[in-house]
């Protein structure tokens, strides 16, 4: 049996080029879902631009800083109705 025990395998292996390509492609695709629910939700504008996706040397992040996604993702109490929430963040999942 093989042991490899080495302190800094995680890091060699994220720093690795098609490690990182990989990474790259699954943020493309969850930020491309996400962007897919949140043009549809086009009432202001303001959702949309809030959306930025960041990448790093080995991390990727696809966030959404509008104040009120909370209320816009779950969904929300407007003049005594329930309004569904849109599900963004889960598409991204």
């Amino acid at each position: 049996m093989v042991n490899i025990n080495h302190p800094r395998l995680n890091a060699r292996i994220a720093h690795l080029r098609s490690v990182r390509a990989a990474v790259r492609a699954e943020l493309d695709g969850r930020a491309a879902r996400v962007a897919a629910v949140v043009a549809a939700h086009n009432r202001t504008g303001e959702l949309a631009s809030s959306l930025t996706v960041e990448t790093d040397r080995t991390d990727s992040t696809v966030s959404i800083s509008d104040p009120a996604i909370l209320a816009i993702n779950y969904g929300h109490q407007q003049g005594g109705r329930w309004v569904d929430g849109i599900h963004a963040i889960e598409a991204g999942l």
